[in-house]
């Protein structure tokens, strides 16, 4: 049986080139909201996404993430806030991440996590206060070439899956 879900984590790759096509508003607020919908321990929700359509505003965040130059030619960013106070914080932020990125993919927009430190300059740049770090931008754009074709290089599924105990096969 089929399962749409598994075949979008099976075949999503990261996207760093972006065709030359708008992405619509739609797509991208579906996007956002599949991060608001996202769990997160204790339900504290401790994330603040802002999403970022304007051209011009695209261009200069991608000047702003030393990670991400790329981000300039996506069609859209979100950028990906997370409360200071709140302890584990980027760990309930990376779920709603994947979660947009998987949602994104299913409509054929892709993406890639860009940030990873540096981003005090992003926190200023979209007015964010002081209570709130950076954790990532994430660009999206439809793919400028057909890639990957959900080939990956990932090490060999026995390897790093057990069953009921390390190193007993998962048949």
């Amino acid at each position: 049986m089929a399962n749409q879900v598994f075949e979008t984590a099976r075949t999503i790759l990261a996207v760093r080139e972006y065709a030359d096509k708008p992405v619509p508003h739609d797509v991208t607020r579906r996007v956002v909201e599949a991060g608001h919908l996202s769990a997160s321990a204790g339900n504290r929700q401790p994330w603040h996404f802002i999403l970022v359509e304007k051209p011009n505003a695209i261009h200069e965040l991608g000047g702003l993430v030393r990670t991400g130059p790329y981000i300039a030619n996506a069609k859209a960013a979100v950028i990906v806030a997370v409360d200071k106070a709140t302890a584990k914080a980027d760990v309930d932020a990376a779920r709603a991440i994947q979660q947009m990125m998987l949602v994104a993919w299913a409509d054929g927009v892709g993406s890639n996590w860009t940030g990873f430190g540096g981003l005090e300059g992003v926190r200023e740049w979209a007015g964010l206060p002081d209570t709130f770090d950076v954790l990532a931008v994430l660009p999206f754009g439809y793919p400028k070439r057909k890639i990957g074709l959900g080939k990956k290089k990932r090490k060999p599924f026995d390897e790093v899956v057990s069953a009921e105990r390390y190193g007993s096969p998962l048949t």
